[in-house]
């Protein structure tokens, strides 16, 4: 009996009602809202196509960023990413910081 008291107990407390602080830790201020945009200043590193897009690996930016093909100006980006990559020069591309989707490339 007190083993199953003991687990309601701990099952009570895990478990959060909506709007209760857990909620409000979320959007603490360390955390950047899904419409956050960021910048990325480095050299290509890869260049890999998909049906959907292109992806792109930077040499000290971890992660995959993605660029995709219904961007309206993709093929200007794209461009200027596989520049990057050849002639090992650094660009400044504008991310989606949610999604790690490329917007624009400079």
């Amino acid at each position: 009996m007190n083993w199953m008291l003991s687990s309601l107990f701990v099952i009570s407390s895990i478990i959060v009602a909506p709007g209760s602080s857990a909620r409000a830790s979320e959007t603490s201020v360390g955390r950047k809202p899904a419409s956050a945009r960021s910048a990325v200043y480095d050299v290509v590193k890869k260049v890999r196509e998909d049906d959907d897009g292109v992806v792109i690996l930077f040499e000290k930016n971890t992660g995959s960023y993605y660029l995709r093909r219904d961007l309206p100006e993709f093929d200007v980006c794209k461009k200027k990413l596989q520049e990057s990559l050849s002639g090992k020069k650094p660009v400044s591309v504008t991310v989606d910081s949610s999604q790690l989707n490329i917007l624009e490339v400079k």
